[in-house]
């Protein structure tokens, strides 16, 4: 005797049942929706032949053939099978080839493997003779007595969370074939969060198309006390205009900043060890890595391409700089080394998305606001040493100082303490809408990062104080593009030089009218478009 196959897969295609016209034979990303369900049974069976489609359609017959499945055609049958005496004796055969069966439906693309292989480990445990999976799903439940009020109306939807059957698939033993139609199963309803969505409409066939053609992105981050907030702000920024694709983020498990600042996020997340996060990168299968960590390394960006995984590297000097698909180094406008798949300078920054409706500041002759703002740790405190030496001049001259601290800030619970009940001066922690800020003052004083090309697409003029010497290699902010840059903070009276340079700018209204002037062609809300469209032509190779 034959010995039987552990798992045997049944696709039942009818063009009876469509959910729209020859849908079964239409092309999903590409591949034919019967096709893409014979593909998907072949990895659950063993073998080829322990594949059974059942049609009522001559093509689908052959395209069953063709993928060297079992097939049986009758342009007579129904959804009622059992009742046609050649279909039961052709499912009486495969009940004796087979311990159990899945009865898959062509129209869940998404199913995976290791569904079937949990499901059918845990029907094999349970003793019953059939699985059902369900699926849980939002949605808006209302009592009989529900009674909508005025006030109703404005108050959040409360949406609970309701479990229904999936027709994905349904795993039997194959033995309840040789009962009588009327035999009364055990059935195992089986909870899974997996996706086991199905096709029943046009809308559902366009969204299963926009998934599967997607790809796969992973942000590799850095964000500390150290580097700041920068490199986790312009991956978000970016990562929320891809709406196409996977968006999954890392960073190492020492980037407590990154950690935190992600957690808010509904992106997929995860933090590794130094020593085994490019193992972990690789292990999720991007089509693209998307680098804003500094410096990488030659071996690091060698071995994700023998992975065939793109890369592209943000601010990166080191040696995997050269390796990548591409580097954008945007915040130096100089070169600072060579290759031909770096690209520099401003004309590929792009700006957050709260500053896509802000309003550039018009020019005034009087200053009325001054901002105050050092990146989103200011780890050498320039907020509270800055603030201290010009609050009087700005008190004497009656202008506001906003001041602005990112996450990181570690003495922003003081500094509130101190300023509190002073005059003309504000704080503000964390914001997402600096841009409002912005749009208040005439003058900024700021570190040398990538507010300064805010604020130039703001047409703010700026004092810049560099916090290291990494800062200082940031060439863009020169009297040339509107700003007054005093080199690297060094403890050595650089607050004085500040405060002069405020003076100046405050007091002579040409010598700030200059800088604005300056200032006044750069926008950068196009760049992010720019960006994109080179991410999208690296994922096309």
């Amino acid at each position: 005797m034959t010995k039987r196959q552990e798992l045997g897969v049944v696709i039942q295609a009818l063009k009876k049942a469509v959910a729209f016209q020859d849908d079964l034979v239409k092309k999903l990303a590409g591949v034919p929706l019967i096709e893409r369900a014979i593909g998907k049974a072949k990895t659950m069976a063993k073998s080829d032949r322990s594949v059974y489609v059942l049609t009522d359609s001559e093509e689908i017959e052959l395209i069953a053939i063709r993928n060297g499945t079992s097939v049986f055609y009758d342009s007579k049958m129904t959804g009622e099978i059992l009742s046609m005496n050649n279909e039961v004796k052709y499912l009486e055969n495969i009940a004796i080839e087979n311990e159990y069966l899945v009865v898959l439906s062509p129209y869940a693309p998404f199913l995976m493997l290791e569904t079937i292989l949990k499901a059918h480990a845990t029907l094999k445990k349970s003793g019953c003779n059939a699985l059902r999976p369900l699926i849980s799903m939002k949605a808006i439940v209302e009592n009989g007595d529900y009674d909508p009020t005025v006030a109703t109306l404005f108050q959040p939807t409360k949406k609970n969370y309701i479990v229904k059957p999936s027709g994905a698939f349904v795993i039997v033993k194959a033995e309840i074939l040789l009962r009588e139609p009327d035999y009364s199963l055990d059935v195992m309803k089986w909870q899974t969060e997996d996706e086991l969505f199905e096709i029943e409409s046009y809308h559902d066939w366009w969204v299963a198309e926009k998934v599967l053609k997607r790809k796969r992105i992973v942000f590799r981050v850095i964000g500390n006390e150290t580097v700041g907030m920068g490199h986790i702000y312009r991956a978000l920024t970016l990562a929320h205009a891809i709406t196409d694709h996977e968006v999954l983020f890392v960073c190492e498990s020492g980037d407590r900043n990154a950690v935190d600042k992600l957690a808010g996020y509904d992106y997929w997340f995860e933090s590794y060890d130094s020593d085994e996060i490019l193992e972990k990168v690789i292990k999720l299968k991007p089509d693209l890595v998307i680098n804003d960590m500094l410096s990488t390394s030659a071996h690091d960006i060698r071995e994700l391409k023998k992975h065939a995984i793109h890369v592209i590297n943000f601010e990166d000097l080191g040696s995997g700089a050269t390796e990548s698909d591409l580097t954008i180094n945007e915040l130096y406008d100089v070169p600072q080394i060579s290759g031909d798949k770096i690209v520099w300078g401003h004309d590929y920054f792009f700006v957050r998305d709260e500053f896509n409706d802000a309003t550039p500041v018009p020019y005034k002759d009087t200053v009325t606001g001054l901002l105050l703002t050092f990146g989103g740790t200011d780890h050498i405190n320039l907020t509270r040493k800055i603030f201290e030496t010009v609050y009087k001049f700005c008190i004497n001259n009656n202008i506001f100082i906003y001041i602005v601290t990112g996450p990181g800030y570690k003495d922003y619970d003081q500094l509130s303490l101190d300023i509190k009940g002073m005059k003309n001066v504000s704080i503000t922690h964390d914001t997402g809408v600096i841009s409002s800020l912005m749009e208040k003052v005439q003058l900024a004083i700021t570190s040398n990062g990538r507010t300064v090309y805010e604020l130039a697409h703001m047409n703010i003029p700026a004092i810049v104080v560099s916090q290291h010497e990494r800062e200082n290699t940031h060439l863009f902010s020169t009297r040339d593009n509107g700003f007054l840059n005093v080199g690297v903070y060094d403890g050595q009276g650089k607050e004085k030089v500040v405060q002069s340079e405020l003076e100046q700018l405050v007091t002579k209204n040409g010598y700030r009218k200059k800088l604005y002037e300056k200032m006044e062609p750069y926008n950068f809300d196009a760049n992010k478009t720019k960006i994109l469209t080179l991410v999208d032509e690296i994922l096309d190779r």
